[in-house]
């Protein structure tokens, strides 16, 4: 940038001595521009372009003052929120940065002559998404300038938040004066001090409970969405138990650009795959029988002398189980492949009458999987009137089947093939409305 442009946006902003400018290079608001047409919500990619500007001026300015601290290497690591539209179009704010061991966030704002910043409220109240510095990047976009207007740490962010005002739109109002204007002193503390002289909250372990504890409130309130944003339909509260789930806040951004009803019975599926401990196949892929399995339920099948050594006593001598999974698996396979490798776990439930599932589990090529769900009426019972049998996964309901009392089998099966990205939820229903839910089955690399 020329000395005469310096000297017109000195005089047209009348900036104090500390306030240093950042050119922008064309590139780089092109790639800024590329960034924000990759979101999807209308009204939305103009604050995603300002927070891409913002990280590309915070970027250039650290490789100019401290090459050593320069996080060109890692900038497109997806862990930063840029990266995620799901949340840069949730939270305006560049956050989960990293400058060596620290956390930052960067809060663009749209002029030099801003004396006051918005601030979200989840980079602030929420730990998943505290940082150890707070940085206000000022943006003349036409320009195509920028400058950082102050920082603040986040223990002193904490001091001062009861003189922020608490807007509705989940947002705090703050000045500009309560910021450190000596942008030395960030470089200093970045270069010289350690995470541990700033600790931020802890992260709570009761995220998925809490979850869970809303789910019939959320199944509620969620079609209601419609394009809407969250705090206009949600509480507070109810807003930190999405924000902190990233799988329902990427379903949120899929199903809010689309034109495709929510459907009503598949959000209650959702819910309970992302708010429910699931069961880890990769264990059972590995012939594995740990406490969460147990305490699911499942037990290990035997099934043709296999793994007949490693089971449990009263499992090895149960040669009827062995002989039931056998005969079901002969009639299945008339219309199935299941290779050798497969491996069976079962569980009893009560829906109407005393029932028993069957579940299998496979690898197959190309990094996916396999689900085949058996559900039987055990000996001696009468099938009811109906039995139904649903399996979903993140995006829709795959699979329903129904067992009948007219129908030749006492059973039924069904089959779903997923990678390792994929959860099903297998829900179990009676023709007198009982339910029963599996835990969600996923694949957990260890």
């Amino acid at each position: 940038m020329n000395n005469n442009l310096n000297d017109f946006i000195d005089d047209l902003f009348d900036f104090p001595e500390h306030i240093e400018t950042i050119e922008l290079e064309p590139e780089q608001c092109e790639k800024a521009l590329q960034i924000s047409q990759n979101i999807r919500i209308e009204g939305k990619q103009w604050q995603v372009y300002l927070q891409a500007l913002a990280l590309f001026a915070f970027a250039e300015w650290l490789e100019k003052r401290e090459p050593s601290l320069s996080i060109y290497h890692t900038i497109h690591q997806e862990i930063s929120s840029i990266l995620k539209p799901e949340y840069a179009s949730l939270i305006n704010a560049v956050y989960n940065l990293q400058v060596g061991k620290f956390k930052i966030c960067l809060i663009p704002i749209i002029s030099f002559s801003e004396d006051e910043v918005t601030i979200s409220r989840a980079v602030v109240d929420i730990p998943e998404f505290n940082a150890h510095f707070y940085i206000v990047i000022a943006i003349e976009e036409e320009l195509e300038i920028a400058a950082i207007k102050g920082f603040i740490r986040y223990s002193d962010l904490i001091d001062n938040q009861s003189g922020f005002q608490l807007e509705k739109d989940w947002t705090y109002q703050s000045s500009l004066t309560l910021f450190n204007h000596e942008i030395d002193e960030l470089l200093m503390y970045l270069q010289c001090y350690s995470p541990a002289t700033i600790p931020l909250a802890e992260v709570p372990n009761n995220r998925q409970s809490i979850l869970a504890q809303m789910q019939r409130q959320l199944v509620n309130l969620l079609p209601q969405l419609n394009n809407r944003q969250l705090w206009e339909v949600l509480t507070w509260e109810q807003g930190i138990a999405i924000l902190t789930n990233p799988e329902l806040v990427k379903w949120l951004y899929d199903n809010s650009t689309t034109n495709s009803q929510i459907s009503a019975l598949h959000l209650s599926d959702f819910m309970q795959m992302v708010s429910q401990q699931a069961v880890n196949v990769q264990r059972w892929l590995d012939n594995q029988i740990d406490d969460v399995m147990q305490a699911f339920s499942w037990q290990m099948s035997p099934i043709q002398g296999q793994l007949a050594n490693a089971l449990p006593s009263p499992i090895r001598e149960s040669s009827n189980l062995s002989q039931e999974l056998e005969g079901i698996l002969a009639e299945i396979r008339r219309n199935l492949v299941i290779p050798n490798i497969a491996n069976y776990f079962h569980q009893d439930i009560v829906l109407e009458v005393p029932l028993r599932v069957y579940a299998a589990v496979w690898s197959l090529p190309d990094d996916e999987w396999t689900l085949l769900v058996v559900l039987k009426v055990l000996p001696g019972n009468q099938i009811p009137y109906s039995l139904n049998l649903r399996i979903s996964d993140q995006n829709e309901i795959l699979v329903e089947e129904q067992l009948q009392p007219n129908t030749y089998h006492d059973y039924i099966f069904a089959q779903v093939i997923g990678n390792y990205e994929d959860k099903f939820l297998v829900t179990f229903t009676s023709s007198n409305g009982e339910v029963r839910t599996l835990n969600p089955f996923a694949f957990v690399r260890e």
